[in-house]
Protein backbone atom coordinates (compact mmCIF):
# COMPACT_ATOMS: atom_id res chain seq x y z
CA UNK A 1 0.00 0.00 0.00
CA UNK A 2 1.54 3.33 -1.38
CA UNK A 3 2.38 5.08 2.45
CA UNK A 4 2.43 9.51 1.87
CA UNK A 5 5.23 10.50 3.07
CA UNK A 6 5.13 13.60 5.32
CA UNK A 7 3.87 16.70 4.82
CA UNK A 8 5.96 19.25 3.46
CA UNK A 9 5.46 22.88 2.13
CA UNK A 10 7.83 25.32 1.21
CA UNK A 11 7.16 29.20 0.45
CA UNK A 12 8.10 31.31 -2.29
CA UNK A 13 8.31 34.82 -2.14
CA UNK A 14 8.09 36.48 -5.51
CA UNK A 15 8.94 39.11 -7.48
CA UNK A 16 7.96 39.84 -10.94
CA UNK A 17 10.77 39.91 -13.93
CA UNK A 18 9.36 41.09 -17.44
CA UNK A 19 6.15 40.82 -16.38
CA UNK A 20 6.68 36.77 -15.10
CA UNK A 21 6.96 36.38 -11.50
CA UNK A 22 10.44 34.96 -10.48
CA UNK A 23 11.68 33.37 -7.45
CA UNK A 24 13.59 35.69 -5.09
CA UNK A 25 13.16 34.32 -1.59
CA UNK A 26 12.07 30.33 -0.35
CA UNK A 27 11.53 29.98 3.12
CA UNK A 28 11.66 25.90 3.98
CA UNK A 29 9.94 24.51 7.31
CA UNK A 30 12.23 21.31 6.11
CA UNK A 31 15.42 22.84 4.53
CA UNK A 32 13.52 21.82 0.72
CA UNK A 33 15.68 23.92 -2.23
CA UNK A 34 13.43 26.36 -3.49
CA UNK A 35 15.72 28.28 -5.89
CA UNK A 36 14.39 26.81 -8.68
CA UNK A 37 10.51 27.75 -7.91
CA UNK A 38 9.25 30.25 -10.58
CA UNK A 39 5.82 30.72 -11.03
CA UNK A 40 4.36 31.49 -14.74
CA UNK A 41 2.65 34.67 -14.88
CA UNK A 42 -1.27 34.50 -13.96
CA UNK A 43 -2.44 35.85 -17.18
CA UNK A 44 -0.91 32.56 -19.09
CA UNK A 45 -3.28 30.12 -17.45
CA UNK A 46 -6.11 29.02 -19.30
CA UNK A 47 -8.36 28.87 -16.42
CA UNK A 48 -8.69 32.77 -16.21
CA UNK A 49 -8.59 34.21 -13.13
CA UNK A 50 -8.15 30.36 -10.85
CA UNK A 51 -10.56 28.40 -9.09
CA UNK A 52 -12.00 28.98 -5.62
CA UNK A 53 -10.66 26.54 -3.42
CA UNK A 54 -11.48 25.43 -0.33
CA UNK A 55 -8.02 24.94 2.35
CA UNK A 56 -8.43 21.31 3.15
CA UNK A 57 -8.05 20.12 0.19
CA UNK A 58 -4.48 21.72 -0.17
CA UNK A 59 -3.45 20.87 3.41
CA UNK A 60 -4.38 17.57 2.17
CA UNK A 61 -1.34 17.48 -0.29
CA UNK A 62 1.71 16.10 0.76
CA UNK A 63 5.53 14.77 -0.38
CA UNK A 64 5.13 11.06 -2.32
CA UNK A 65 1.82 11.12 -4.32
CA UNK A 66 1.11 10.25 -7.94
CA UNK A 67 -0.36 13.01 -10.51
CA UNK A 68 -3.54 10.89 -10.13
CA UNK A 69 -3.72 11.63 -6.55
CA UNK A 70 -2.00 14.72 -6.94
CA UNK A 71 -5.65 15.45 -9.92
CA UNK A 72 -7.99 14.29 -7.11
CA UNK A 73 -7.10 16.40 -4.38
CA UNK A 74 -6.78 19.93 -6.32
CA UNK A 75 -8.06 18.93 -9.54
CA UNK A 76 -5.93 19.33 -13.03
CA UNK A 77 -3.10 22.70 -13.24
CA UNK A 78 -4.54 25.46 -14.27
CA UNK A 79 -1.82 26.51 -17.00
CA UNK A 80 -1.13 24.47 -20.27
CA UNK A 81 0.62 21.59 -18.51
CA UNK A 82 0.15 17.79 -19.73
CA UNK A 83 -0.90 15.15 -17.98
CA UNK A 84 2.14 13.35 -19.07
CA UNK A 85 5.96 14.28 -19.07
CA UNK A 86 5.55 17.74 -17.71
CA UNK A 87 8.04 17.82 -14.15
CA UNK A 88 5.53 20.57 -12.26
CA UNK A 89 2.09 21.77 -12.58
CA UNK A 90 0.84 25.26 -11.19
CA UNK A 91 -2.49 26.32 -9.80
CA UNK A 92 -4.55 29.73 -9.11
CA UNK A 93 -6.15 29.27 -5.70
CA UNK A 94 -8.83 32.08 -4.53
CA UNK A 95 -9.56 31.43 -0.98
CA UNK A 96 -12.84 32.87 1.25
CA UNK A 97 -11.43 34.99 3.88
CA UNK A 98 -13.72 35.43 7.09
CA UNK A 99 -14.35 38.97 5.67
CA UNK A 100 -15.66 37.99 2.59
CA UNK A 101 -13.14 38.61 0.56
CA UNK A 102 -10.93 36.49 -1.26
CA UNK A 103 -7.21 35.51 -1.10
CA UNK A 104 -5.13 34.75 -4.14
CA UNK A 105 -2.25 32.50 -4.66
CA UNK A 106 -0.15 30.62 -6.84
CA UNK A 107 0.65 27.29 -5.76
CA UNK A 108 3.13 24.98 -7.56
CA UNK A 109 3.35 21.22 -7.30
CA UNK A 110 7.09 19.45 -8.44
CA UNK A 111 7.64 15.84 -9.48
CA UNK A 112 10.09 13.77 -9.08
CA UNK A 113 12.24 11.09 -11.94
CA UNK A 114 9.46 8.69 -10.77
CA UNK A 115 6.87 11.32 -11.22
CA UNK A 116 5.96 11.63 -7.13
CA UNK A 117 5.70 14.83 -6.00
CA UNK A 118 8.90 15.98 -4.28
CA UNK A 119 7.82 19.47 -3.66
CA UNK A 120 5.11 22.19 -3.08
CA UNK A 121 5.27 25.69 -2.66
CA UNK A 122 2.83 29.09 -2.25
CA UNK A 123 3.85 32.31 -4.03
CA UNK A 124 3.98 33.87 -0.63
CA UNK A 125 3.70 32.91 3.33
CA UNK A 126 0.81 34.17 3.74
CA UNK A 127 -0.85 31.62 1.40
CA UNK A 128 0.30 29.07 3.47
CA UNK A 129 -0.55 30.30 6.89
CA UNK A 130 -4.09 30.21 5.78
CA UNK A 131 -4.04 27.23 4.43
CA UNK A 132 -2.70 25.28 7.45
CA UNK A 133 -5.25 27.55 9.42
CA UNK A 134 -2.58 29.78 11.30
CA UNK A 135 -3.41 33.19 12.27
CA UNK A 136 -2.49 35.68 9.30
CA UNK A 137 -0.30 38.53 10.09
CA UNK A 138 -2.63 42.30 9.58
CA UNK A 139 -1.20 44.73 8.36
CA UNK A 140 -0.13 47.35 10.37
CA UNK A 141 -0.81 49.94 8.45
CA UNK A 142 -2.96 49.42 4.13
CA UNK A 143 -2.88 52.45 1.90
CA UNK A 144 -4.69 52.27 -1.73
CA UNK A 145 -4.05 54.34 -3.77
CA UNK A 146 -6.12 55.36 -6.78
CA UNK A 147 -4.09 54.19 -10.23
CA UNK A 148 -5.61 57.60 -12.01
CA UNK A 149 -3.69 59.75 -9.95
CA UNK A 150 -0.48 58.06 -10.52
CA UNK A 151 -0.25 57.16 -14.03
CA UNK A 152 -1.37 57.86 -17.48
CA UNK A 153 -4.63 56.55 -18.23
CA UNK A 154 -3.73 52.82 -19.77
CA UNK A 155 -0.02 53.54 -18.75
CA UNK A 156 2.30 51.43 -16.92
CA UNK A 157 6.18 52.85 -16.87
CA UNK A 158 8.00 54.60 -14.71
CA UNK A 159 7.73 57.51 -17.08
CA UNK A 160 4.18 57.22 -17.37
CA UNK A 161 4.13 58.43 -13.47
CA UNK A 162 2.28 61.82 -13.33
CA UNK A 163 3.86 64.63 -11.30
CA UNK A 164 0.91 64.20 -8.99
CA UNK A 165 1.00 60.53 -8.35
CA UNK A 166 5.35 61.48 -7.71
CA UNK A 167 4.30 63.44 -5.19
CA UNK A 168 1.80 61.23 -3.53
CA UNK A 169 4.41 58.60 -3.65
CA UNK A 170 7.56 60.70 -2.32
CA UNK A 171 5.37 61.43 0.70
CA UNK A 172 4.18 58.01 1.34
CA UNK A 173 7.89 56.73 1.11
CA UNK A 174 8.93 59.58 3.57
CA UNK A 175 6.10 58.57 6.23
CA UNK A 176 7.26 54.38 6.05
CA UNK A 177 10.60 55.78 6.61
CA UNK A 178 10.24 57.95 9.38
CA UNK A 179 7.42 56.42 10.88
CA UNK A 180 7.74 52.16 10.96
CA UNK A 181 10.69 49.95 11.66
CA UNK A 182 9.73 48.15 8.08
CA UNK A 183 9.10 44.40 7.77
CA UNK A 184 7.40 43.78 4.69
CA UNK A 185 5.52 46.17 2.03
CA UNK A 186 3.53 44.72 -0.28
CA UNK A 187 2.28 46.04 -3.05
CA UNK A 188 -0.78 44.94 -5.31
CA UNK A 189 -1.63 46.36 -8.19
CA UNK A 190 -5.43 46.21 -9.92
CA UNK A 191 -7.45 47.18 -12.86
CA UNK A 192 -11.28 47.11 -13.75
CA UNK A 193 -12.88 44.65 -15.95
CA UNK A 194 -12.23 46.56 -19.36
CA UNK A 195 -10.39 44.82 -22.03
CA UNK A 196 -9.34 41.33 -21.68
CA UNK A 197 -7.88 39.52 -18.70
CA UNK A 198 -4.57 39.15 -19.67
CA UNK A 199 -3.86 42.31 -20.37
CA UNK A 200 -5.63 43.36 -17.30
CA UNK A 201 -3.17 41.31 -15.60
CA UNK A 202 0.17 42.37 -17.22
CA UNK A 203 -1.22 46.08 -17.08
CA UNK A 204 -2.05 45.63 -12.71
CA UNK A 205 1.40 43.57 -12.23
CA UNK A 206 3.89 46.53 -14.32
CA UNK A 207 2.05 49.32 -11.93
CA UNK A 208 3.19 47.30 -8.94
CA UNK A 209 6.29 46.99 -10.26
CA UNK A 210 6.99 50.83 -10.91
CA UNK A 211 5.48 51.73 -7.58
CA UNK A 212 8.21 49.42 -6.51
CA UNK A 213 10.95 50.64 -8.06
CA UNK A 214 9.69 54.37 -7.57
CA UNK A 215 9.51 53.55 -3.61
CA UNK A 216 13.26 51.43 -3.70
CA UNK A 217 14.05 55.27 -5.34
CA UNK A 218 13.17 56.93 -2.13
CA UNK A 219 14.76 55.02 0.41
CA UNK A 220 12.88 51.68 0.71
CA UNK A 221 14.99 48.28 0.92
CA UNK A 222 13.58 46.37 -2.66
CA UNK A 223 14.28 43.15 -0.24
CA UNK A 224 11.63 44.02 1.81
CA UNK A 225 8.72 44.68 -0.91
CA UNK A 226 6.97 42.33 -2.90
CA UNK A 227 5.21 43.64 -6.36
CA UNK A 228 2.51 41.96 -7.87
CA UNK A 229 -0.59 42.09 -9.86
CA UNK A 230 -4.26 40.78 -9.84
CA UNK A 231 -5.83 42.60 -12.67
CA UNK A 232 -9.81 42.93 -12.31
CA UNK A 233 -10.28 39.83 -9.94
CA UNK A 234 -10.53 42.08 -6.99
CA UNK A 235 -12.94 44.84 -7.73
CA UNK A 236 -14.34 47.16 -5.26
CA UNK A 237 -17.34 48.25 -7.01
CA UNK A 238 -19.52 46.61 -9.94
CA UNK A 239 -20.93 48.73 -12.78
CA UNK A 240 -22.92 47.21 -15.24
CA UNK A 241 -22.80 48.23 -19.00
CA UNK A 242 -20.30 48.62 -21.48
CA UNK A 243 -17.47 50.84 -21.52
CA UNK A 244 -19.11 54.09 -21.74
CA UNK A 245 -17.81 57.45 -19.70
CA UNK A 246 -19.92 57.09 -17.25
CA UNK A 247 -18.80 53.31 -16.93
CA UNK A 248 -15.49 53.84 -16.66
CA UNK A 249 -16.01 56.58 -14.40
CA UNK A 250 -17.98 54.24 -12.04
CA UNK A 251 -15.13 51.80 -12.21
CA UNK A 252 -12.78 54.31 -11.00
CA UNK A 253 -12.11 52.72 -7.26
CA UNK A 254 -11.17 49.60 -8.85
CA UNK A 255 -7.63 51.25 -10.74
CA UNK A 256 -5.60 51.26 -7.67
CA UNK A 257 -1.87 50.28 -6.13
CA UNK A 258 -2.62 48.48 -2.71
CA UNK A 259 0.40 49.25 -0.35
CA UNK A 260 0.35 47.25 2.96
CA UNK A 261 3.10 48.02 5.56
CA UNK A 262 4.17 45.33 8.07
CA UNK A 263 6.50 46.05 10.80
CA UNK A 264 6.22 48.39 13.97
CA UNK A 265 5.62 52.04 14.73
CA UNK A 266 9.32 54.25 15.65
CA UNK A 267 8.98 55.45 19.60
Amino acid sequence: MFKLKRVLHAVAIASAVCGTPAFAQAISFENTDASNVVFPSMDKAWLKNGAIMDPMHPRSMGLGLTKNQVRSIISYPHFSEAMFGEREWNYIFNFKKPDGSYLTCQYQVQFDDKVRTKGLYWDREECLRFVQGKPVEQPLHSIALGADGLFAFGKSSYADLLPAGRQKLKRLAEQINKGYNLKSLEIVGHTDRIGSSASNMQLSQARAETVKTFLAGNGISSALMTARGVGSTQPIVTCAGPATSAVIACLQSNRRVDVSVNGSIKP
